[in-house]
This record gives C-alpha cells, structure tokens and sequence, in this order.
C-alpha cells in the first residue's frame, strides 16, 4: 500500500521528554543545595566565633560596637555567599547549564575574597566552593591551573594574615578536600541526571518503535483479510445480480469466515503471538489470487536442504509475512492475470543451516502505482533484514518480480514466541 501524500499528512504533537529528569534527580538537587547552603551555614558559625573570640583585628573589646558591625557584616556576607552560589548550583545542575561561565565564576570569586578583607582569614574557606565550580565549569586544564592558584594564595594568604605555618598548610588542605568533595557531589548528581534523562529517552525510543510494529503488523496482518473480504462481497454482488443464490450464499460464508479470522488475527496480534507458517500462507494465497481471477501456480520444496529439523526456523514466520504482502499486492494493485509463486528450501550459505528462496512473479505491473515503495514492502524489508535477509523488486517487460532470501536460524518459533527482533524494527 501507497503510504498517504506528504501534503495529507497531519503533524501530530510530539510529546517533549523532561528537561530537568525526574522525581530521583530533583530529590538530588534539592540535597545538593541543602547542602551548600549548611556549608555557608557552618563558615557563618565559624567567623562569627572569630568575631566574638576577638581573632578578627578592627573588632575590640573596647568598642562594643565594632563587634556588632561585623556580625552585621558576616550575616550580610554570608546571605551574599549563599545567594550567589544558589543560584550558580541551579544553573549548574540544570540542562541548559550556566549560560555566562565567566560571570558566575567572578561572582563566586567576588563572594568568597572580598569579605575576608573585613572578616579575615577565617573567611577564606569560602573560596574552596568557588574552587568546586572552577573544576565543574572550566576545561581541565585551566580548571586545575586555577584551582592551584587558589589553593596557592589559600595557604599565602592565611599565612600573611599572621596564622602559624601549620595553620596555613591546614587551611591549605582544607581547601583542596572540600573543593574535590564538592566537585565529586555536582559531578555525581549532573552524571546522574543524565542517565535518568537517557533513561526517559530510551523508553520514549521504545513506545514509538513499538508503535511502528503494530502498525506495520496491523497492514500486514489485515490487508490481506481485507482484500479478501471485498473481492468476496464483489463476487456476492454478481451473483445477486445473476439470480445465483446458492453462489450468493457460499460468498457470504467466506466472507464471515474471513471476518472471523480476521478478528482472530487481530486478538492474536494484540496478544503478541502471531506466528505465521509458509505452507498455511502459500494455501491461503493460492485461495486469494484463484477468487480473483488470477491463474496461479506454485512450485514449493520446503524440506530440502535448508530446512531445520523439518521446518524453516525463523525463516518461516518472515517468509510467510513476504509471501501475504505480495499475493495481497497482486490482489490489489495489479492488474494481474497470472501470478507464479517459487518458494524452496537451500542449502547452506556462508555458514547458516541454510536459506529460504521465494520469488513472486505477477504481470498486469502497468496498473501498480508505488513501483515497490509502499508500506507494505517497507516493512516486508525490516522483517527480512532482521534475520539478515534480503528482499529485491524489479519490473522487466510488463511483469513484476519480488525475490527473497532469508538464511534459516535456530529452530522454529515456537507459538507464543515472537521471533528474534521482533517489535524492534
């Protein structure tokens, strides 16, 4: 069947995938931003302990005051310090990411040295966040280049606020841990989104392939029946017409039959176990074409060579699929007046237990229309190249040739059993 004209075609919506990941990944995220926020909770506690145990220079016992000034100023350093690293985490772990770097990082740096000017050294572990950001938003190279420097100037500068050398070295190491921690936590969480993300895409791949089985099912499964069905009613409608009742009656038995089997194969696609058989398909195309009006002959050998245990394997299932596709394409788009239908078993190739051969051959090809592009065909090819197989078409002086080789794998479906690929076309 022709697949409807591009112009027909109606643009359905699309559903969009998430773009933050799901419930696991916002939890995350969430945690990731508690957390930062009880680090610059706990750096608050530490200067403010600074501030009242006198380690900060301008603040003294005798000016009351000052204490106040800069407890005012750690409350405003540290809401500073929180909100911009607020809002570079989200921007972080979001999708889109950080849409200015260099902003962002000139922010942190902003927060994290220039309050130690008035609150002094204890201040500085601040710069150990800016320090996460640098590896997380940076290339390596200038990432590592910049973290050492600021590991460098941690050490230098606590050492010049007057703190022994152990002190600095501490400060220093300090530094390093809670940045590589820091970093590791955003890596994980980002790694983690990630998948969730593959994940949800992954599934959506799924539905829609599995969309394009029943859909290529649902064609193959009932064209044919459908074919069937109005040559049957045709033939019903010349009998009435001839005063031929008894004709009349048996057309309309075959067209229950049909309908019955059709909703049969239906319920039994729907179940996911339709397997087909080429030897009740070749009957039944022989069936099809003969009401037709087409002369048909077939040559069949399935237990040769290539038969498995005395049947086609795999091949079966997908050789029967090809054979309903072409006795419907004949039926319906061709103008046919006979049809020749080849199907044998071979013999060993290129190491398979052997191979199913099935040539089609029909004339009456000047009334066809898709020229072996239509749907049909397209997803005769996905069954065929599952199993390796290949599935040709040519028209030659008027008469249309379909050709088909599928090598024979394992033992045959079992009922019940889809074969190997099927529903990932």
């Amino acid at each position: 069947m022709r697949p409807p004209p591009s112009s027909r075609i109606r643009r359905g919506r699309v559903r969009r995938l998430p773009t933050a990941g799901g419930t696991v990944t916002r939890r995350l995220q969430a945690l990731t931003v508690v957390l930062f926020l009880l680090c610059a909770l706990g750096l608050s506690v530490s200067v403010v302990g600074d501030v009242r145990s006198g380690r900060v220079a301008w603040v003294t016992p005798d000016a009351p005051s000052t204490e106040v000034v800069a407890l005012l100023a750690v409350a405003v350093s540290a809401l500073a310090a929180g909100a911009v690293t607020v809002t570079v985490l989200r921007s972080t772990l979001s999708r889109t990411g950080v849409r200015s770097r260099g902003s962002a990082l000139w922010a942190l740096a902003a927060v994290a040295y220039l309050p130690a000017l008035l609150l002094g050294p204890g201040w500085l572990a601040w710069s150990a966040v800016a320090a996460c950001f640098v590896l997380e938003l940076l290339p390596p190279r200038p990432a590592v280049a910049l973290a050492s420097t600021g590991l460098l100037l941690q050490v230098a500068l606590t050492r010049a606020a007057g703190e022994t050398w152990g002190a600095s070295v501490f400060a220093g190491v300090s530094y390093l841990a809670t940045s590589v921690l820091l970093f590791v936590v955003l890596r994980c969480v980002g790694t983690y989104r990630e998948l969730e993300l593959a994940r949800a895409e992954l599934a959506h791949a799924e539905v829609l392939a599995e969309r394009v089985r029943v859909s290529r099912d649902l064609h193959d499964l009932l064209g044919r029946n459908l074919a069937a069905i109005s040559l049957k009613v045709e033939l019903a409608r010349r009998h009435q017409r001839g005063g031929r009742g008894e004709a009349l009656a048996g057309e309309l038995d075959d067209v229950l039959g049909l309908s019955h089997a059709a909703a049969a194969d239906l319920r039994a696609l729907v179940a996911g176990y339709r397997v087909l058989t080429v030897r009740t398909e070749l009957a039944a195309a022989v069936r099809l074409l003969t009401d037709a009006g087409v002369r048909c002959e077939v040559d069949a050998d399935l237990d040769g060579e290539g038969a498995v245990d005395g049947g086609l394997g795999a091949a079966d299932d997908v050789v029967a699929w090809v054979l309903r596709e072409a006795a419907t394409n004949v039926v319906k788009h061709a103008g046919a007046t006979w049809c020749t239908v080849s199907v044998h078993a071979g013999g060993a190739v290129d190491g398979n237990a052997g191979v199913v051969d099935l040539v089609v051959e029909n004339d009456g090809v000047a009334a066809t229309e898709d020229g072996g592009t239509g749907t049909g065909l397209v997803g005769a090819r996905e069954r065929v190249r599952v199993l390796g197989g290949a599935l040709e078409v040519a028209v030659h002086r008027d008469v249309f040739r379909l050709t088909c080789r599928v090598p024979v794998r394992g033992v045959a479906p079992a009922s019940g059993v889809r074969p190997e690929g099927e529903g990932r076309s």
